[in-house]
């Protein structure tokens, strides 16, 4: 072969070899392209991912809610603080390439999907208030974030869905171009061996060029297995996203054949491996299980109106949020979620939100929407309503004798008894602690308290509580609204509250009706505790002495420091009118002290040395300087500790604690003497006895005055004497007003008697001679 012609063809053969290099290169590139473009396909993984940590976030905050389910708020915190990270990663902006461009150009894709994802990030940061608040959310707060939350199962669901419909899109298109670049690189593997073997012809001489070319060749073939091995790993991945969705999903081609679905829906369908690609709608439908057959049934025709998104009931009780969308290709995707639980959660909260968790009666606020929609009816169609407002007496001495758990199974009982009692004509609602409403719709004419006294012999009845036995009463306020009384349901709450208050004035026990003197008894009150937190100021009290003399002699042995009002327009005002008010408004500590500070004043200046007694409230007991104040008294007024006796009721000491108890020791360790008032008329005065060594019983006047014809209060009374003899006591006997009354105590040896038989209480100076101590001369001047 001429040299000429070689070198030609070895020119020839070298240009095409180059012109084949290029083309090989130009190939390379637009595989590593392809490469790239690979990492698309963590677009439905990822937003997958995040679908199941919102659905995480929803099922730990419903759990939260839920009482004993222990899940701190904490962990709810956590939830969210993920969902932010989640939602940050596909806010970023543009990168070069990978999957956050990938993720953008998906979000891109649909304006629809950028618009989700700013109205989700605006629930997220509503919810963060709710969660990051200073104060643990409670159940109300919980189910507005619920509520908050609850519109983007379906939105989240439908972008999951959108995003498998785009990769799996991108994943077709890719395997297209992989195709071609495949066919390519055959091509190109068809010219270097052409080339080796004309080379080889042509060039023996030049062997080392076609070494270099065959490992050329040998490293583009290492490259395109490396690329395979990337795709399947890839593939794997897309294959681990699509079985860790929270949602069955599957996409059906053009021609209604199967083509991509993950492990939930063969689940779901109940074929599990059986299911195949390529199966038609009809065989899947046809093999599958029952339920999902019906469920396909629900889609249809759910699907024939245009919906997309919509939740749909199974045979089985269970809801699954269906997300259906159309392909480019003419297929469809669709994704169903199981949200059972979570609607059985959402309910459970709704119906815990309004109803009492001890006893599962409607609570206040259903009630009072109840009351609200019962006075509409009455008002459109006549007749009346009743409202009855019930507080059982006693039962706080139930919880401090018998303990909280105790009381919470007698809230039950009672709960349960008052149902029956109410039937089908009252609703019956919890108030908290022991307070329970009813409301009743009826013609006019009912009589209303006549019913509210039935209840109350029904309910007054023993109840059976962990083997006991336990009675308790209940007091009911009664109020009636008609078609034409212009009320609402506050109106209503608060003129029940006010007969029940009556109720418990006169008694308890016992029911009574609303009327307007209770308004007005109510604005007298609110009156007179606006005049009485200015009437120490303005010196407006008074104190009394009432002698207290022994039996045998007759002569005074102390006084009683009484309290009285002169009030300027309603004169003297009585002690039972204004100390309950005192007491409640909490100007009981002022007014003690200043009685204390008055008698003892007073006592000081008797030369006689007779003692004084200054009765003290339980409230006054409540303070803890109580000791310290009377003896700064004592020092500042000079009386002897022995002159000064306090008279306490039992009511003291049925609330006593570490402290009431202290006081009373530290006061008679000091000197003080300590009497009990109103003996008898407790409910525990013998246990009242054994907790504290009076000095002093003092017999109620209600003993005294059937002496001495009743042999029962003779008994009684001798009784009460017998005890004070035998535990060291002295007896006073109140209310004596009759000589035969004080004969008969004498003859019982009580110690002491005190009434107005011996003079009524007044001023030290207006009291009879014979019963007036012997002032000092210093103290006259």
């Amino acid at each position: 072969m001429p040299i000429r012609l070689l070198k030609w063809l070895l020119a020839a053969t070298v240009i095409i070899f180059a012109l084949a290099s290029g083309y090989v290169s130009l190939v390379a590139a637009n595989r590593q392209a392809s490469l790239q473009k690979i990492s698309r396909y963590d677009v439905a993984w990822t937003v997958g991912q995040s679908v199941s940590e919102f659905m995480r976030l929803e099922h730990r905050l419903a759990a939260y809610a839920i009482p004993g389910s222990n899940v701190p708020i904490e962990e709810v915190q956590l939830r969210l603080d993920i969902m932010f990270s989640r939602l940050q990663t596909f806010e970023q902006t543009l990168a070069p390439d990978g999957p956050v461009r990938s993720l953008r150009l998906f979000f891109e894709s649909d304006p629809e999907h950028d618009a989700t994802l700013k109205e989700f990030r605006k629930a997220l940061e509503a919810v963060e208030v709710i969660v990051f608040a200073p104060d643990p959310p409670g159940v109300d707060d919980v189910r507005d974030a619920l509520q908050t939350l609850g519109p983007f199962d379906a939105r989240l669901s439908n972008l999951t869905a959108a995003a498998a419909a785009y990769s799996a899109a991108r994943v077709d298109e890719d395997r297209r171009e992989l195709q071609s670049l495949s066919n390519l690189s055959t091509g190109l593997a068809a010219v270097f061996i052409s080339c080796g073997f004309a080379l080889l012809v042509l060039l023996v001489a030049h062997n080392r060029l076609l070494g270099r070319a065959h490992d050329r060749a040998r490293g583009l073939a290492q490259q395109l297995t490396a690329t395979m091995e990337d795709l399947t790993v890839q593939n794997a991945r897309f294959d681990a996203a699509l079985n860790n969705m929270p949602q069955a999903l599957c996409t059906f081609d053009a021609r209604g054949r199967l083509a991509v679905f993950n492990e939930r829906f063969a689940e779901l369908v109940g074929l599990g491996e059986q299911l195949r690609v390529g199966m038609t709608i009809e065989e899947v439908t046809e093999v599958g299980s029952p339920s999902y057959r019906a469920l396909f049934a629900r889609q249809e025709a759910l699907l024939s109106s245009g919906k997309t998104e919509t939740v749909i009931h199974d045979g089985d009780d269970r809801s699954f949020a269906l997300v259906h969308a159309p392909l480019p290709d003419g297929g469809w995707l669709a994704t169903y979620e199981d949200i059972s639980d979570r609607r059985r959660a959402a309910a459970r909260i709704a119906h815990m939100a309004h109803h009492d968790a001890l006893t599962d009666l409607p609570n206040r606020i259903l009630f009072h929407e109840q009351l609200s929609a019962a006075l509409e009816d009455v008002r459109d169609t006549g007749g009346q309503i009743a409202l009855f407002f019930l507080d059982f007496d006693e039962f706080k001495d139930v919880n401090d004798t018998l303990g909280h758990h105790v009381g919470d199974q007698l809230l039950g009982t009672i709960s349960a008894r008052l149902t029956a009692c109410a039937g089908d004509e009252l609703h019956v609602s919890r108030f908290g602690g022991d307070e329970f409403a009813l409301f009743a719709v009826q013609e006019p004419g009912r009589d209303y308290l006549q019913l509210a006294s039935w209840l109350i012999g029904q309910l007054s009845r023993p109840y059976e509580v962990d083997g006991r036995e336990i009675k308790v009463g209940v007091s009911i306020g009664l109020v009636e609204c008609a078609a034409e009384d212009d009320v609402n349901p506050r109106e209503m709450f608060r003129r029940a509250d006010l007969a029940l208050y009556k109720a418990k004035a006169d008694g308890r026990g016992c029911a009574r009706r609303y009327d307007q003197s209770l308004d007005e008894a109510l604005r007298q009150r609110k009156s007179l505790e606006q005049d009485l937190g200015r009437a120490l100021e303005r010196q407006q009290f008074e104190v009394h002495y009432q002698p207290i003399v022994d039996s045998a002699t007759q002569q005074p042995t102390s006084y009683e420091a009484l309290l009285r009002w002169r009030h300027p327009e309603l004169g003297l005002v009585p002690p039972g009118s204004f100390i309950p008010v005192a007491e409640q408004s909490g100007a009981i500590a002022a007014l003690g002290e200043w009685v204390l500070q008055q008698a003892c004043s007073e006592a000081a200046s008797w030369q006689s040395g007779e003692s004084v007694a200054v009765n003290l409230s339980a409230m006054q007991f409540h303070d803890t300087l109580l000791f310290d104040k009377v003896a700064s008294v004592l020092r500042r007024t000079g009386l002897a500790p022995a002159r000064l006796e306090l008279e306490i009721t039992e009511s003291v000491l049925l609330e006593a604690s570490d402290l009431t108890l202290s006081t009373l020791r530290r006061l008679k360790a000091m000197g003080v003497r300590i009497a009990m008032d109103d003996f008898g008329t407790g409910y525990s005065s013998l246990s009242s006895m054994r907790s504290f060594p009076f000095d002093k019983i003092k017999i109620d006047r209600s003993f005294v005055k059937d002496l001495p014809g009743s042999s029962d209060a003779r008994a009684i009374v001798e009784l009460i004497v017998q005890l004070g003899r035998q535990l060291g006591m002295r007896t006073t006997a109140e209310g004596v007003e009759t000589h035969e009354q004080a004969a008969c105590l004498r003859a019982m040896s009580c110690s002491e008697l005190q009434g107005y038989l011996f003079d009524r209480p007044a001023p030290i100076a207006d009291l009879s001679s014979s019963n007036r101590p012997i002032i000092a001369e210093a103290k006259r001047a």
